[in-house]
């Protein structure tokens, strides 16, 4: 298959875990019917969900991973690790020069963890450590992948990770200070 229709094909299928998720502290009520099933275990069945997940990401079965990873965050949006479990291997494994020589398609799984963090954070019980989280994979791949292409160039990928960190520190991540620090000398190097 030919990279950017498999890159077209991976974002589709990214695309299914952008369902809408319920509203940060919404009512029991407002929840999925599966959650509300699973009452007080929801949790339990979405952890067991992502060791699935990761099964299925070993065995290089892409579609499955995402469609497990889709149900695991509807079962607990506000499970951070989930959110930031899948971000990592989009940004830091699908992504990575190492597994895909394309510079187009790597910028479209990377610019895909971008999105999947952005939303992670509106729905994750610590926004804090899922900002923190896409400014370190924006940092990482501005700073490892020199042919990344993100709209605006390297320097924009910089700045991007310079506001997620202050987004972080903002949010009560102090650790996040001085990669924010970090991200704006690199940037103005």
């Amino acid at each position: 298959m030919r990279p950017p229709l498999r890159a077209a094909l991976w974002l589709a299928a990214l695309g299914l875990l952008l369902v809408p998720l319920p509203e940060r502290g919404a009512a029991r009520r407002d929840a999925p019917v599966l959650v509300r099933l699973l009452g007080p275990i929801a949790t339990v069945a979405a952890s067991a969900q992502w060791v699935r997940v990761d099964l299925a990401i070993r065995a290089g079965r892409e579609g499955l991973a995402l469609a497990r990873a889709r149900t695991a965050l509807a079962l607990d949006p506000g499970a951070s690790e989930g959110w930031i479990f899948l971000t990592r291997h989009l940004a830091l494994e699908l992504a990575s020069p190492t597994r895909e020589s394309d510079p187009e398609v790597r910028a479209a799984w990377l610019r895909a963890a971008d999105e999947l963090a952005r939303l992670g954070e509106e729905h994750a019980r610590e926004p804090g450590e899922l900002a923190l989280w896409r400014g370190l994979f924006l940092y990482t791949a501005a700073t490892l992948d020199p042919d990344t292409r993100w709209p605006g160039g390297r320097r924009a990928l910089l700045g991007e990770a310079e506001r997620a960190f202050a987004r972080a520190e903002e949010l009560g991540v102090a650790a996040a200070a001085g990669f924010r620090r970090a991200a704006a000398e690199e940037g103005e190097s």
